[in-house]
Parts: structure tokens; sequence; C-alpha cells
């Protein structure tokens, strides 16, 4: 988990976010308070849990993951830190296209509206409705993909066929993607 500044002087509230260490796995996890359970020394907080990208965990149902945890286990992080909770994809990300079991990697090269209109994902970030354009590449090595022909492989995805991956440039075997 990422290092965060922690407030120590303030009092945490509805809406705080805060960092708690978690008893079934051991690690450190972040945050936000939903609600307060009890008064004096036995207050408890109702926190929505957020994943490693610090964005909030929904279970397959829709709802938020929530955990209840004892107000002295946790830690309050600066109140200038914002969650960002949109996706954001960029030019430049590592994606994987999954459709069933076919799995494709690609380099995020732009954005298209899917009725052919200005789209604002470059000025605003994703907006969640035009379809990410991708260049691809091999899992291994990061090598541009080419047809045939000569001609690099490109392909156009949607958000919901679209998972965020991470470069590991230290692997052994040289530089591999990682599905988040």
């Amino acid at each position: 988990m990422k290092i965060f500044k922690l407030n120590l002087k303030d009092e945490p509230e509805i809406g705080s976010v805060v960092r708690f260490k978690d008893h079934a796995g051991g690690k450190k996890v972040a945050g936000e308070i939903a609600g307060m359970i009890g008064t004096g020394d036995s207050v408890k907080y109702e926190l929505i849990v957020y994943d490693m990208r610090l964005k909030p965990i929904i279970r397959g149902d829709g709802s938020f993951k929530r955990k209840t945890v004892p107000s002295s286990k946790c830690k309050l992080i600066d109140a200038t830190f914002k969650f960002d909770t949109r996706d954001d994809y960029q030019v430049g990300d590592v994606v994987c296209k999954h459709v069933g079991v076919n799995k494709k990697f690609g380099i995020i090269v732009g954005f298209t509206h899917p009725d052919g209109l200005f789209t604002t994902s470059y000025e605003s970030g994703y907006n969640g409705i035009d379809f990410i354009d991708c260049v691809e590449i091999s899992k291994r090595g990061l090598r541009r993909k080419k047809d045939m022909f000569g001609k690099i492989k490109r392909f156009t995805t949607t958000k919901k066929q679209t998972k965020m991956c991470e470069i590991d440039l230290w692997n052994r075997s040289g530089p591999k993607i990682k599905i988040k």
C-alpha cells in the first residue's frame, strides 16, 4: 500500500479517509468512514474498504465492501488527500482486453466516441462512454505486434472488456505485464 501523510491532530469524522491494519491479511488497508457505532472509548468505524488503486471495492451484487474496525486501530490520513473514484484511463496506460478466455494486451493511443462526436476524454479524463483505441503488444518484452503485412496491430475495446495492468520491469526474464 502506498504511504500517506497521516493527520495526527484532527479527529476523524464521517467521510474521512483512514488507514488500518487488516487482521485477515495483516497488511495496511485504506477506507472511508461511512458510519460511527458506539460512544466514548468503544467507538467503532464502519468503513468502505478501498483496493490498492484506492478505489472502493465493489461486490458482485453492486454494494461496497464494508468493514467494522475499532477507532483505536485507525489512523487518519491527511485531509488534503482525495480519492479519485472514476476510471482514469489515459493515453499511454497498459490495458488487457478480455473476451471469454481470449486476452489481448495493449497500450492506449486514443479515444473514440461511439457516435463519432467530439470526445472529452482527452481534456477531462476518460468519460466511461468512449471506445478505447489500443496498439497490441506482447505480454513479455512489451513489443508491438505486427500483422502478416508488417502493419502494427490495433484493437478497439470498451470499459467493460478492459482491465488496467502494471508493468514489472524487474522480472528476471525481462519486462512483464501484470493484470491488476
